[in-house]
């Protein structure tokens, strides 16, 4: 406080008053010295102090204090003797931009090593003075000066040739210091400063100058073989992206500082305008980039504009450079780069959202890029502190973009490629298409036996051969012109005529569409086969269609099918008929064992009783047999009305299938699943378990050692496919060979009769119900292992239109 006062009194013009106040200055600052000799220097600067014991990167930050000197004129021993020092609550003090000077002072305690340096890794500093004085401190002459900046050459005053400013201190073992700062730039104030030992700031050294020389390759790399790309395609997206990515480095290492070691180390005042020309620069170059790669003027005009806008507002920042303060431009240009970041981020989503598959590229490394620029002029501004993450968001999201648009590019320069060539084969189908019309247009007339037609937009006649106009019963002399019906008119069917049209309107063509038509003339129905497209461009007609009459096959299909019913029906009257006229006979054995059962204990011959008594075994077989024949022939015909539909719910149900059948058959290992989010399903659930238990007994017949053994597997599983339920039967046996996959469903068929309980019509009952029943379709999967089928059932429209 003394020494301030006399820096005070000194301002006043009387000369008895200045001196009065020197001989004042001179007793205070005496008193002062002499007590600052008692005490510790604890008591001068209150934090802790830095105790330099061991190597390592120790940060100053919270271990010191900082003073604004808004004036820029305090010296060394006026700062110190000021009460305004403030305690740093941050491990990297950034004071944003400023008018005034700043000071910052720690106190250090050196250990046994005594090399050691002061890095702060922030290059854009004007001036940086620093003092280093033993503690407690006495007065400025004791102390150590060095200077740092980019105010003068390079390699001016630099202990170590880095673009950061990094300070030798000259201590002694186990002394204690207080290191002192002062520092004046007309950018950002930012101190990310620590006090390094020389072993370890060599190994920092390395890492970095190994991560700067890979981030400077990777970013030259990639904008010099763009830039030859350009030269060889003359594609100007490779033209900005290589421009974009070398003005980039080049701001890049302005920022980082270097530039100025490489490029202009003798000429300091280049650093005054290089930053900001570099980075205008690199924005204006940007707002070229960004509206080509992403083809914003077909795209998005309106976004397209606004980087027009862009592009103006930044070249005249870029001429008002050399007008206005750097303290000024510096903001000026963060606030544009971020508007332009983002613009371009919403901008690309847009545009990935629209269909454009390069765009997804784009907004992934704009991404990348913008979290890096926004923390990056963030901490120019002050908003957020300086750290290791902060300082280098630069190269992380950089490298990232640069990557990623490098992909970027090649996928939309490829895509380009594909739609120039699906353009000149959509040029080369045209073409071909059109020849083909015209021969289609030159046969129209001609004796073709496919009618052929056109129509207009209202559903009328423009023009027709003469086959489809045999073909509707007109004759030359009744000339088709003279009489032009609709074209719906001659649709026997409404529901069909809206049919056709409701598939014309969807697709724009139909093709093999089965119809009925009334001739005009004689009122004859026909059935015709249409194939109906919509017109061409350049074409007159609204569609073009062509026709065919198919009465005689459709005919002759309705004659099949009926043929098959009433084969189908005369099989099951045959087997009907016979089941009911064995019913005769078995009604009379079972009388004659009745009869016999009564008086054979009348008989006393001990041969006719034994005859009798086999006699009556024979006849019990017999009937026993017939009746079992009897019930399998009635249970191989499948009547609809003989089982009762019911919606069963799969689990439980399937289940409980399980749970029985592995009572049956304890030898077999039976696994069940279900593959699908269908609970429900209406069905024939008795029809459905004898068509399970079939198979299991087939399964079970086939491969009997296999279940005695205990080493049969059988699984059932019910999947859903689209609008198809499908149950999967398999089993480990040994199969089935593909020519007999047939045959098994015949009645009667079966390879072990012996011991075949349903005498071949088991699985001739399965298809039954399977196919007329349940309206399944028998698959037989190719390479199966054992006896696999697959049946797939139709699922009802409701179940369809629930699960869409």
């Amino acid at each position: 406080m003394a020494k301030a006062s006399c820096v005070l009194f000194l301002s006043q013009p009387n000369k008895l008053l200045r001196l009065f106040s020197v001989f004042v200055a001179l007793l205070v600052t005496t008193f002062a010295a002499e007590a600052a000799l008692g005490e510790d220097s604890a008591q001068q600067v209150s934090v802790p102090v830095l105790n330099l014991n061991a190597p390592g990167d120790f940060s100053i930050g919270r271990h010191s204090q900082w003073l604004e000197d808004p004036h820029r004129s305090l010296t060394l021993d006026a700062a110190m003797q000021t009460d305004s020092w403030q305690n740093s609550e941050s491990d990297s003090l950034n004071f944003g931009f400023s008018d005034s000077a700043f000071w910052l002072r720690t106190p250090i305690s050196t250990g046994s090593l005594i090399d050691w340096y002061l890095w702060n890794r922030y290059s854009l500093l004007d001036q940086v003075d620093m003092y280093l004085c033993p503690r407690p401190y006495k007065q400025s002459s004791e102390c150590v000066h060095k200077q740092a900046g980019d105010l003068q050459p390079f390699d001016i005053n630099r202990d170590v040739s880095h673009p950061n400013t990094i300070i030798h201190l000259p201590t002694d073992k186990g002394q204690d210091y207080l290191l002192l700062l002062r520092v004046e730039t007309h950018g950002t104030y930012q101190l990310p400063a620590s006090l390094v030992d020389g072993q370890t700031l060599h190994n920092e050294l390395l890492t970095n100058n190994i991560l700067r020389g890979g981030y400077y390759a990777t970013m030259l790399v990639m904008g010099l073989y763009n830039l030859f790309i350009f030269f060889a395609t003359r594609e100007r997206s490779y033209l900005y992206y290589s421009t974009f990515v070398l003005s980039f480095l080049l701001f890049h290492m302005t920022y980082e500082g270097s530039a100025f070691q490489f490029f202009w180390p003798d000429l300091p005042i280049i650093n005054n305008t290089a930053f900001l020309l570099a980075f205008s620069l690199n924005q204006l170059i940007l707002c070229f980039f960004v509206p080509n790669f992403l083809r914003l003027k077909q795209h998005s005009p309106a976004a397209y504009r606004l980087f027009r806008a862009y592009t103006a507002i930044t070249f005249i920042t870029l001429l008002m450079i050399p007008l206005l303060h750097y303290e000024v431009m510096v903001p000026i240009n963060n606030l544009l780069s971020m508007l332009i970041t983002a613009s371009a981020l919403i901008v690309s989503i847009r545009v990935w959202i629209g269909g454009e598959s390069a765009a997804r590229f784009f907004t992934i490394a704009w991404m990348m890029l913008i979290a890096g620029l926004i923390l990056a002029n963030a901490r120019s501004l002050g908003l957020v502190p300086t750290n290791t993450f902060t300082l280098y968001a630069y190269q992380i999201g950089s490298v990232m973009e640069v990557l990623l648009l490098s992909l970027a590019l090649g996928e939309r320069i490829m895509r380009l490629q594909k739609d120039q060539l699906a353009a000149r084969k959509a040029m080369l189908k045209s073409q071909e298409d059109a020849i083909q019309y015209l021969r289609d247009y030159e046969d129209l007339y001609q004796n073709s036996l496919t009618g052929k037609f056109q129509l207009d937009e209202e559903g009328f006649f423009l023009k027709s051969n003469p086959a489809w106009r045999t073909m509707l019963g007109y004759s030359e002399q009744n000339h088709f012109s003279n009489d032009n019906p609709s074209f719906d008119s001659l649709i026997a069917e409404a529901g069909k005529r809206r049919e056709l049209w409701r598939k014309l309107r969807d697709s724009g063509r139909v093709q093999a569409f089965v119809v009925a038509m009334v001739q005009p003339l004689t009122g004859e129905r026909l059935m015709v086969s249409l194939t109906i497209r919509k017109r061409a461009p350049g074409e007159r007609a609204a569609w073009i269609g062509s026709g065919q009459n198919v009465t005689e096959q459709y005919q002759q299909e309705q004659e099949l099918m009926h043929l098959q019913k009433e084969k189908t029906l005369a099989l099951r009257q045959l087997v009907m008929g016979i089941a009911h006229e064995m019913n005769t006979p078995l009604g009379n054995i079972r009388l004659a064992e009745s009869f016999l059962s009564e008086h054979h204990d009348d008989w006393s011959a001990e041969e006719s009783q034994q005859q009798l008594q086999q006699g009556l075994v024979h006849i019990h077989d017999g009937i026993e047999r017939l009746n079992s024949l009897n019930q399998l022939m009635k249970n191989a015909v499948v009547l609809e009305n003989q089982y009762a539909s019911e919606i069963i719910e799969l689990r439980p149900w399937l289940e409980q299938w399980r749970n029985t059948n592995s009572q049956q058959h304890p030898q077999v290992k039976l696994r069940t699943g279900i593959h699908s989010y269908l609970t429900e399903w209406q069905t024939y659930p008795e029809a459905l378990d004898i068509i399970l238990n079939q198979l299991v007994d087939n399964s079970c017949v086939h491969n009997q050692e296999q279940e005695a053994e205990g080493k049969l597997q059988i699984s059932v599983d019910l999947r859903e496919r689209g609008e198809q339920l499908e149950l999967h039967y398999q089993d480990n046996g040994k199969g089935i060979d593909a020519e007999q996959r047939e045959a098994i469903f015949m009645p009667f068929y079966t390879t072990q009769r012996s011991s075949a309980r349903s005498k071949g019509l088991g699985l001739y009952q399965t298809y039954n119900l399977l196919t007329e029943l349940l309206h399944g379709h028998i698959d037989w999967p190719e390479d199966a292992e054992g006896f696999y089928l697959v049946v797939r059932f139709p699922l009802p429209a409701e179940h369809n239109d629930s699960s869409a």
